[in-house]
């Protein structure tokens, strides 16, 4: 009986220890963007996504437009590749003849474009330009690169069908946060080497390197939202490979891409505590020394997808303004 009460007291113990670190982990985090869900130490949850039926954008629902939008669905078809069917949010005013291609996250394995219509929506609202949110089969449905081929059929039909809406192809910005940015990043080197390229990328918090899993102290970062366990799962499931290992396609993985030559001018933004931190400073110091315009924001204090779960903080308020300039000054340069 002793040993047993003993026993309980120790795992109580080491329960209540382990809460108080979780606690004080929360105090790297800028104020205006601690929740209460923060306070929960929960690991793990990409895992959800073998328990979800897929295709998931067959029933999960679609999120609805911001005011002043109206969304067009669109099934891009090239080369005899159709891709599933994805949302063109074209505002009721428009400012310019740019327009952006955003992809929306999930870590290759969970969400669909339909139920993250509410931020291309809101962003197509607040730039005055069309933003087209392809939809892409995830990890669940098929691994790569079943995702980076429907994205760059919506991408190539964006391009060719630009002239329709009031765009300049020359005019389109690629853009996604998370995994989105990886595969932003993915489809835009695809296209510079298929010989149609874009000219500019705005990568939000990006997933680009497969290799990251090696690591192994994270230095702090990736507590929150999504962590370490999480990014293993999903590059697991992406590649349907153990990640870290040789053979992995740079367009699986854009971090692995050798030559950076010639890329489109840069905006990566990351937060201070996001696990990709150090992947994503490093990619955009490497298309620096081949010779890309980049620019880099780094939020402190900001967790992986806090702008997501806390979109009215300060922290959040300066991350998008940042990211909104870039692309209004893109769509503002003068086109080749």
């Amino acid at each position: 009986m002793k040993t047993k009460i003993l026993a309980t007291a120790l795992v109580a113990a080491g329960a209540g220890f382990a809460r108080k670190r979780h606690f004080e982990k929360v105090d790297a985090v800028a104020p205006s963007l601690r929740h209460p869900l923060l306070y929960m130490p929960v690991s793990g949850l990409t895992k959800i996504s073998s328990l979800l039926p897929a295709p998931q954008r067959n029933w999960m629902p679609v999120a609805p437009a911001a005011a002043g939008v109206r969304v067009q669905e669109v099934t891009p078809d090239y080369l005899g590749h159709t891709a599933p069917t994805g949302f063109l949010n074209i505002p009721e005013h428009i400012t310019g003849d740019g327009a952006v291609l955003w992809i929306h996250g999930g870590g290759h394995v969970i969400a669909t474009a339909g139920a993250n219509q509410a931020y291309p929506s809101k962003l197509a609202q607040e730039l005055g330009v069309p933003v087209f949110s392809p939809e892409y089969r995830n990890a669940g449905e098929a691994p790569f690169p079943a995702d980076l081929e429907d994205v760059y059929t919506a991408l190539h039909w964006f391009q060719e069908n630009a002239e329709h809406y009031g765009i300049n192809p020359a005019k389109i910005a690629v853009s996604g946060s998370s995994a989105g940015g990886g595969l932003a990043a993915a489809v835009v080197n695809k296209a510079f080497d298929e010989g149609h390229p874009v000219n500019f990328q705005a990568l939000i918090y990006p997933m680009l390197d497969d290799r990251a899993v090696l690591r192994k102290d994270d230095e702090g970062r990736g507590n929150f939202v999504w962590t370490r366990t999480d990014n293993e799962y999903a590059w697991r499931t992406y590649l349907n490979r153990e990640p870290g290992g040789p053979g992995i396609h740079e367009y699986a993985a854009p971090a692995r891409r050798e030559n950076l030559a010639g890329l489109p001018a840069t905006w990566i933004g990351v937060g201070e505590l996001d696990l990709f931190y150090e992947e994503d400073l490093a990619y955009a110091q490497r298309l620096k020394e081949a010779g890309v315009n980049v620019q880099t924001h780094v939020e402190p204090g900001m967790y992986h997808g806090a702008d997501v779960l806390v979109p009215r903080a300060t922290s959040t308020q300066s991350f998008n303004a940042s990211l909104l300039k870039a692309l209004r000054d893109f769509f503002v340069e003068p086109s080749e």
